[in-house]
């Protein structure tokens, strides 16, 4: 639950201060005591809730009154967040009974900053007894967001109420760390005249200190409630892009960073796709709670495996796996690691000839550890391995009819089949004619 702080006795010293009761008796204001933080899906946005209502002469919810405003009126919103957190574009007020329509809210740069001047200002002309229950705008360690309506009919006598809930982002850290939380919020109201002179889309100015109310001139109320919740996040950290052979399999690691300040800690469910077709994609745990935070830094962390097996008839090229974790609730985290698909290349160096006894020597470069087979018809079966990437010599030797025919005419050409399959990966080969030489006796 949100621990809320209720500002109504600020709103009335205000309204004091301006001498603006029948102002504020208007369409819609914040309800006292309405104003909570939760997080839906366990991890992910945090969801800041309050209530609209009418209200009556003494600034309670209740039928509203004539204002000193004509029949279309804007409303000032200012929601107070960590600083970083995205915010939505828009944000809707919902009546929750039949009678008035929603109210739209549209983000609005210069609504924030007059809910600070006025907050300034106030900081400095209050007396210090009046000052007992102001806060300033935006409240400490958060930056104020502002929203301003579109034009709204005011209709003396409606009652009603609007429920609000506006989700905004968790902030990122530069150093791609989660969010440890609270999320810690504020609201902040204001209403203004739409006329003619003044339309809708007219510069926002509020009132900053005692005195009459200009035309076109908002009323300002900064930070009337304030509230928090814990929240939890959780961050995936992608490895680097690795490479792997064609039939092969890799193994990509993704660090688990959680961090929270909720009463309970969210489980996860974990699943992995890629962008290569025919792939199979496995993870190593698929489903997690994560360990207990430190309560001194309230984080924890962990880590995912992704195993990847390239089909053998993958093509090469750069692909993507994505690792998805959710929660119950509907939140979820992921990321996006690359990797590259090769075919291994096998590098056949020059044949060098011992005339002496007929044999050949062949230098073959392989690309990674595995095992290198060098046959064909008329030769003798050869095979090496390496531990890595590696040169490995083999010596070519006739027989049969081959040797036969070298023994005789001192010459004999053989094709040669170059195998080789690497420790994780589709074999791969080539061939090579050689014709090997022997000095005859005479």
């Amino acid at each position: 639950m949100s621990a809320v702080r209720r500002r109504s006795k600020f709103l009335v010293l205000l309204v004091a201060v301006a001498g603006l009761a029948l102002v504020l008796s208007a369409c819609a204001f914040l309800k006292e005591g309405s104003l909570s933080v939760s997080q839906p899906g366990a991890i992910g946005a945090a969801r800041v809730h309050f209530v609209l209502c009418t209200l009556n002469e003494e600034l309670e919810c209740g039928p509203n009154e004539v204002t000193e405003f004509g029949e279309t009126v804007q409303y000032l919103l200012g929601v107070a967040v960590p600083k970083g957190a995205p915010a939505p574009a828009t944000v809707t007020a919902q009546p929750t009974k039949a009678g008035a329509g929603p109210i739209v809210f549209s983000r609005n740069d210069q609504v924030a900053a007059e809910f600070a001047a006025v907050s300034a200002k106030l900081a400095v002309e209050l007396s210090e007894e009046e000052k007992a229950g102001f806060r300033p705008w935006p409240p400490p360690g958060l930056e104020g967001i502002g929203y301003l309506s579109a034009p709204v009919q005011d209709q003396k006598g409606l009652n009603e109420e609007w429920a609000v809930d506006a989700d905004f982002g968790l902030p990122a850290a530069a150093d791609g760390s989660p969010f440890t939380g609270p999320f810690a919020t504020g609201i902040a109201m204001g209403i203004r005249e739409v006329s003619p002179a003044h339309p809708a889309d007219a510069p926002v100015h509020c009132l900053q200190s005692e005195g009459s109310l200009e035309e076109g001139e908002a009323i300002c109320s900064p930070t009337l409630e304030e509230g928090q919740a814990g929240t939890s996040d959780l961050r995936l950290g992608a490895p680097a892009a690795a490479p792997v052979f064609i039939g092969g399999k890799e193994t990509l690691p993704f660090s688990l960073n959680f961090a929270s300040t909720a009463a309970a800690l969210p489980s996860f469910n974990v699943a992995a796709t890629s962008t290569l077709p025919g792939a199979a994609v496995t993870v190593s745990s698929p489903s997690f709670t994560p360990p207990a935070v430190d309560p001194g830094t309230h984080r924890s962390g962990g880590s995912e495996t992704v195993t990847v097996a390239v089909p053998k008839n993958a093509k090469p090229g750069v692909y993507e796996v994505t690792v998805t974790a959710t929660t119950p609730q509907g939140g979820s985290a992921s990321q996006v690691a690359k990797f590259e698909v090769t075919k291994p290349k096998l590098k056949i160096g020059k044949v060098k000839l011992n005339k002496g006894n007929g044999t050949a020597k062949l230098s073959v470069g392989v690309p990674s550890g595995g095992t290198l087979t060098v046959s064909g018809k008329g030769i003798g079966k050869v095979k090496r391995t390496a531990k890595g990437p590696k040169t490995l010599k083999v010596t070519i030797k006739a027989k049969g009819k081959a040797k036969k025919t070298l023994s005789s005419t001192g010459k004999a050409k053989v094709k040669v089949k170059i195998a080789f399959k690497p420790s994780n990966g589709a074999s791969v080969t080539k061939t090579k004619s050689i014709t090997l030489k022997k000095k005859l006796a005479g």
